[in-house]
């Protein structure tokens, strides 16, 4: 199959997004992205061109915007090759003979407004002329119908490879803004893509949340409660599911997820009502052009084997219609004694390119997860001195304690262009929770060498979720300024049934901290109830946002969005169990990013966002009560490079909102404000032609301002953290690659009033990879060793961190 690419100028910003397309070509090259035609524009127009020498790549993106021709080129073409400088008032043929001087390409013109790059004619001296690029996804004049247009999954699938060093160029989701390029995009964002996922084993967003440079662990999975994750030292649930805003989640599964996406700091116009943390969003595997056929069998850690199915293609000759599917089966116990995870997972995708202007995005996965001995919860009673972090390795709740969740996800997405200037996008997705039974442990530090202990059982609940989405974008230029306008609806909703059955024990012990001390089940009375209609909740979003292009070099991003919260919460008779909860308001922001040069970006940013306030988790005395809502402000300014193999970026921060915590005397409650000002720096991508870095650090000031607590430092926020993950390609064994991280935590205190003091930790992990290909097929083996010394540590106020486990796999494509 040739394939090319295609870039044109119809605003910098989507330009850039699909220059990255261009610029990270891989054999699944073979697409087209379309563009509009810009009016008047022709072979011999004169315009302004400044086109510094730089890669030919990046070159020719810079002329597309510049000269708004579409520009076909296929990658082999152009990779690895630098263009000459072009400067001045000159026709779009004139500037292109001058960028392509000494690279031994040539062009041709396929009407007023396409040009084709084309390797020079060699002489009829037995060497083989290449026919021109085929320009794909468009009629090719004699009625037949090629290779149609990508989507931004298609495009995300040839970015973030091992062999580039992990480095990403495109965000699928901005937002309402839709996909943009990484160094476009004026807030911190990391990138965690599908090759680094498979390449450390991992299982749950546990194991990346521990790699990203921006996020630390604060709830994992392996508890029964839903993955919390703190970034910037404010913790939060939030998430989105291919850009569309979802509520909490639990039993997270990452074998159907081509990336998971990080945006530090304050979502609020981008999102909705969020913690000012960030956002994460998961982006679902699209399907493949051309076949696609993956089988993995492994080990997870402890006795956890499991397999898993990825296949994906096109069903149909043209490419039209195309698929992926995701299967996977896990059983057996973890590294933890007395733990065991039993799941299955069935996800698949379809895309269906109705029109070259209409594509149809659709989801379903189904999702069963059986968790046994989930890890206990500790809570150390104020005046006592908190001890060394329990042994990791053993479960200090109970082996008979269980939890199980059923779920099923659907989704759609429609993108249509309308015109030339004109794009609209829908999106609906729904998720369905059953939970029939849910068990706990938390245990009571009272003494130093003693604990006490409830185990505390529910009944079914059930929970059920919508987000949806209907934008329009249109791009026009007035005068020397580019537009892309985004305007319209985000929002998500829920529903949820709880349960009158919660026979728990009541605080029992004291047992020695030496060794858990285990039960036999306790003797529970049947449960005869149902589930009740508790309540519902949603988050209404309308914004308008307009980004901006002055020139190639200046671009501004403004826009405002107005955010309504409401939840109604009832008993089990159907009468309000408190007043209605119902609050609105205006988020702005406003951002500027500037290139002084063609592989750095410095940009500045202003965002507000409304918070849901909190709710006060089932262990506090006010259990279930919902906090005020809560309004955050963030100003930020960073700077993006490229430089040799390496995306380095780095940026300032300053955040405010209300504190929320849980108090000494067991209540949940605000009590003054949280500001954390700080400096955060990553690096991803090769370092030298055999070694891979991600890595990166955070280095923050944390305080309480007002209230009780003024002066004081919140809970279970680290003053810094860095982490530095590595891969080193053996050059004397050709697919042998080693791994290995190392991520430091510092000291964080475990209460309000800054009395217990949790110690610093590093853990260090270490791995292998050997890579062979068998004929066209390809093998791969894997090794991590996780938590190499077996290091026992407090992660934060109210949990341990993981033990030793050696994760083991083998992959093989075909």
């Amino acid at each position: 199959m040739s394939g090319g690419y295609v870039t044109k100028r119809f605003g910098a910003q989507r330009a850039a997004v699909f220059g990255a397309l261009l610029m990270g070509t891989t054999a699944l090259a073979g697409v087209v992205v379309p563009a509009p035609a810009l009016a008047q524009t022709t072979a011999s127009t004169q315009r302004p061109f400044n086109i510094p020498a730089q890669s030919l790549r990046e070159a020719l993106l810079i002329f597309g915007q510049q000269s708004g021709l579409q520009v076909t080129a296929q990658g082999p073409l152009v990779e690895g090759r630098t263009s000459a400088a072009v400067s001045g008032t000159l026709s779009p043929a004139e500037a292109l003979s001058r960028l392509l001087t000494g690279t031994g390409l040539t062009f041709r013109f396929d009407g007023a407004d396409a040009v084709r790059i084309e390797p020079v004619p060699q002489s009829a001296d037995g060497a083989i002329q290449l026919g021109p690029v085929r320009v794909e996804g468009a009629n090719n004049g004699s009625g037949d119908r090629t290779t149609p247009a990508p989507t931004v999954g298609n495009i995300v699938q040839t970015e973030g490879t091992a062999t580039d060093g992990y480095r990403v160029r495109t965000l699928t989701s901005v937002g309402p803004l839709g996909a943009m390029a990484i160094k476009d995009t004026p807030y911190s964002v990391s990138v965690t893509p599908r090759e680094l996922i498979e390449n450390i084993q991992a299982q749950s967003p546990d194991d990346i949340f521990k790699i990203n440079p921006y996020t630390r662990m604060m709830t994992p999975q392996i508890t029964g409660w839903a993955p919390m994750v703190s970034i910037r030292g404010f913790q939060t649930y939030d998430r989105a599911e291919d850009g569309l805003r979802r509520s909490f989640h639990h039993a997270a599964v990452v074998e159907d997820k081509e990336r998971i996406e990080v945006l530090g700091g304050l979502s609020g116009f981008l999102y909705g009502a969020s913690s000012p943390g960030g956002m994460i969003n998961y982006v679902y595997k699209r399907p493949t052009l051309d076949p696609f056929r993956s089988v993995t069998v492994g080990n997870y850690g402890g006795e956890q084997y499991y397999g898993h199915a990825d296949l994906g293609g096109s069903i149909d000759a043209q490419g039209q219609l195309g698929y992926r599917l995701n299967l996977v089966k896990q059983a057996g116990d973890t590294a933890v004694d007395y733990q065991n995870i039993n799941r299955f997972l069935a996800s698949g995708a379809l895309d269906w390119r109705i029109t070259d202007r209409l594509i149809l995005e659709l989801n379903a996965a189904y999702h069963h997860y059986k968790l046994r001995g989930p890890s206990a919860y500790w809570f150390i009673r104020p005046g006592v001195t908190r001890g060394a972090a329990p042994d990791a390795g053993k479960n200090w709740g109970q082996p008979w304690v269980r939890d199980e969740f059923e779920t099923v996800k659907l989704m759609a997405k429609l993108s249509y262009q309308l015109s030339d200037h004109v794009t609209l996008r829908g999106a609906y997705g729904w998720d369905d929770v059953d939970r029939p039974v849910q068990d706990h442990t938390q245990n009571s530090v009272r003494a130093t060498d003693a604990y006490y202990q409830i185990r505390i059982r529910s009944g079914r609940t059930r929970d059920r979720n919508q987000a949806a989405n209907l934008l329009a974008d249109f791009d026009f230029d007035t005068g020397p300024l580019s537009h892309k306008v985004t305007l319209g609806y985000f929002g998500y909703w829920s529903k949820s049934w709880s349960t009158t059955y919660s026979p728990n024990t009541t605080y029992l012990g004291p047992y020695p901290r030496s060794e858990p001390t285990y039960v036999p089940e306790p003797a529970f009375p049947a449960d005869t109830s149902t589930p009740y209609y508790s309540g519902r909740g949603r988050n209404d979003n309308y914004v308008v946002g307009d980004q901006i292009s002055i020139g190639n070099q200046v671009t501004a991003i403004v826009g405002v969005s107005r955010s309504e919260i409401f939840d109604r919460s009832l008993d089990t008779t159907g009468a309000l169990s408190r007043a209605d909860y119902k609050k609105g308001r205006w988020s702005p922001t406003v951002a500027l990013t500037y290139k002084p040069l063609p592989w750095l970006t410095a940009y500045a940013s202003y965002i507000e966002g409304l918070e849901t306030g909190g709710v006060a988790p089932l262990t506090a005395a006010n259990a279930r009560e919902i906090m005020p809502p809560m309004v955050s402000r963030q100003k930020e300014i960073g700077v993006k490079a490229e430089l040799g193999g390496l995306l380095l970026t780095g940026a300032l921060f300053d955040i405010s909102k209300a504190y929320e915590l849980l108090t000494d005397d067991n209540l949940y409650t605000q009590d003054g404000r949280q500001k954390h000002r700080g400096i955060e720096f990553s690096a991803t991508g090769r370092l030298t032609n055999n070694l891979t870095i991600v890595g990166g650090f955070t280095a923050l000031d944390a305080d309480v301002d007002g209230g009780d607590y003024d002066g004081l430092k919140p809970i279970n926020v680290a003053g810094n953290w860095a982490k530095l993950y590595l891969e080193y390609d053996l050059p004397f064994v050709p697919g042998l690659t080693l791994t290995g991280g190392v991520y430091r935590t510092d000291k964080q205190w475990g209460n309000a009033v800054n009395t217990d003091r949790l110690p610093a930790y590093t853990t260090f992990d270490l791995g292998a990879r050997y890579s062979v290909p068998i004929g066209d097929k390809a093998l791969s083996l894997r090794v991590t060793v996780n938590n190499v010394a077996d290091k026992s540590y407090w992660q934060n106020a109210y949990y341990v961190g993981l033990p030793r486990s050696v994760a083991f796999s083998a992959q093989f494509q075909f």
